[in-house]
Formats: structure tokens, sequence, C-alpha cells
């Protein structure tokens, strides 16, 4: 009897640590309430917004992140935590929901840290974080997939609106980024809050299924949003991990006798590819030409990132739209281009 009873130890002890090794993939999620701005009116409805997201996530098994009035360092380090988080347990599932202020310059959206001043339009370009640099770092998680709601208000009186165009500033990614434009007033949660909500307790539905549904919730209650489609789907639930039954193998075709297929005529000759366009190699800036510099600051331009003159000199707008690309590249913020840095720029590669 004692064997039989050790057997029995031993199979249970067994049977624990495999479903050990078969634990769930991690999910994660990053609540970002901003309700109390230095320089703009306050957002009471982020408050509730940003507790029915966290609320329904949790409710999904979402590890929280939970952050609100995030200034631009917070914000910064709130993004990374996240990114992190996710990176270190692929594969995992994301979630991002952000309430606050928004801007778009040039077409490119900015979402406001509680310490942003702009007195200038082009002040966001400095105080704002752009959408794209966040969706970026999510996106360096291995096999990671998610979705990002922007639940965003535009502040009054800054002469820019708008969350941009998304699609035309986001390549395809894992992550569905939906954004809701919200009108002032008002109290309680947003109809992306309750939308989300909504979607997340229809069921264990994934990636795909949440942001569609929550894209078309908006639409019909009339509030301007955009969706930028995943390519690829990830679990919200743990029933969404089940393997589907495998298919039974095809039927093998009747046998018929061989054929003997006549040769392939010649492949014609391999056209020659004509050689890719030389890159053009910058220097560092004490080295520039004023034509350098021109060129610099017209890229950075175009870009979005400056207003100023195209006049070879590097002023406080240039040193700023520089800074702002060095965010982008993730390096560090200096303000001054290496050769390195300038080349990359100048070449298109970010």
């Amino acid at each position: 009897m004692r064997g039989v009873h050790f057997t029995i130890v031993f199979l249970a002890l067994a049977c624990f640590m495999t479903s050990m090794g078969r634990a769930e993939p991690l999910r994660v999620a990053l609540i970002a309430g901003n309700t109390q701005y230095a320089n703009l009116p306050a957002l009471a409805r982020c408050a509730p917004s940003a507790a029915a997201a966290r609320d329904a996530l949790r409710a999904k098994g979402f590890e929280i992140i939970d952050r609100t009035n995030l200034g631009r360092g917070e914000f910064d380090s709130a993004i990374g935590q996240l990114a992190r988080r996710a990176a270190a347990s692929p594969p995992a599932t994301v979630a991002l929901y952000y309430c606050g202020y928004a801007v778009e310059f040039n077409n490119r959206p900015f979402l406001l840290p509680t310490s942003a001043t702009l007195s200038r339009d082009h002040d966001v370009l400095t105080q704002g974080i752009i959408v794209k640099s966040i969706v970026d770092s999510l996106r360096r998680a291995p096999d990671g997939a998610g979705i990002v709601v922007l639940d965003l208000f535009t502040p009054p009186n800054v002469g820019l609106s708008g969350a941009g165009r998304l699609s035309e500033q986001l390549a395809p990614s894992p992550f569905a980024i939906i954004a809701a434009n919200n009108e002032a007033g008002g109290d309680g949660p947003t109809a992306a809050a309750l939308g989300l909500r909504d979607e997340l307790a229809a069921g264990g539905a994934g990636v795909v299924a949440v942001s569609d549904g929550l894209y078309r919730r908006l639409t019909k209650v009339a509030v301007a949003a955009q969706l930028v489609a995943a390519t690829q789907d990830g679990p919200f639930a743990a029933e969404d991990r089940r393997a589907a039954p495998a298919p039974a193998p095809p039927a093998a075709p009747p046998a018929t006798p061989p054929v003997i297929a006549a040769p392939p005529p010649p492949a014609p000759p391999e056209a020659t590819k004509a050689p890719a366009p030389p890159q053009h190699v910058m220097v560092d800036e004490e080295r520039m030409t004023d034509q350098d510099r021109r060129q610099v600051q017209a890229v950075l331009a175009g870009i979005g990132y400056y207003s100023g003159r195209i006049d070879g000199t590097f002023g406080p707008e240039t040193r700023a739209a520089i800074r702002r690309y060095q965010f982008e590249i993730k390096a560090e913020q200096t303000g001054r281009l290496t050769a390195e840095q300038a080349t990359r720029l100048v070449s298109g590669m970010r």
C-alpha cells in the first residue's frame, strides 16, 4: 500500500509541474488617464473612463499598470515599462488605454502630457508625445499583439485640432489602433471607454474582434473615430487559446498513369538590375556646409518636425526638431546630429 500511495503522490506532483509549464501567456495593460493639466482645463471624464477600461481589462486577466496625470518623463517611463514587461514574456497580448488631450501637427497626432505648455503651434514637437513612437515601442515585443485605444480631447484655443490621419502615419503592425475624438463637456465615462468595456464583456474575443466591434460602436453613436486594423490577432481571454481541431487529411486522389511532361522552354536571360542609388553620406555638424544644413532643415520640415526658415542656421527651433528626431530613433536627445544620424535622416531611414 505504501508503494501505491507513493505512486499517487508522484503522479499528482508530475501533473502539477506539467500544468505550471503550460502557464498562460502574459496579458498586460497600461491605463493612462490625464485629468489635471498644468495649463489646460481639467478633464473630469477621464477618471471614470480610465476606471471603466481598467476594470474591464482586469476582468479579462490583464496585469494592470495604472497611471494618472502623467508628465512628459512619467509618460515615457510608463510606455517603457509596458514595452519591457511585454518583451520579457513573449508572446504577450498588450493593451494601452489613454484618456487626455491630443493635438495634430502636420497631420501627425501627439498626446499631451499634463505638463505641456503650447505657446506656439510647433511647441508640440518638443512637449508632445508622437503616437507613432508609442506604437513603435510596443512593436518591439517579440510575437506581441494588442490594441491601443486613444480617447482624445482637443485643447481649447491652441490652434491645433484632431488626431491627424493615423493610417498615413502608422505602418501595418500586430496592434490595432483606435482614436476617438470627444466633444468638450458632458460627464461620466466616454463612449470609447464604455464601448471597450462592453466589447470585452461580450465574450472571449481576440484583438481584431474587439477593435472592430469598438469602432462600429463609436460610429453608431456618431463619435468621430479612426481605426488602424491589426495585421494579426491576439487573444483577450484564456478561452481564445484553445487549439482548433486539426482538419481531416484530404482523400488520396485516384491513381492515374504517369504523364511525361515536355521539357520547359529555356529561361530568358535575367535582366540586369539597375544599381541602387548611392546613399548620401553626411558629416557631423562642425563640418557641414551651408547646403548640408539647409538639407537637414528641409528634411526635418518635410517630416513635420520643423516649421522655421530653411536658412542653414541651427537655432533653437532646429535644435528642438533634431531632439524630436533623436527621440523617435531612440538616440540621446542632444539636439546635435552626429554624422551617422544626419546620414540616416537625409536618407529617409527612421
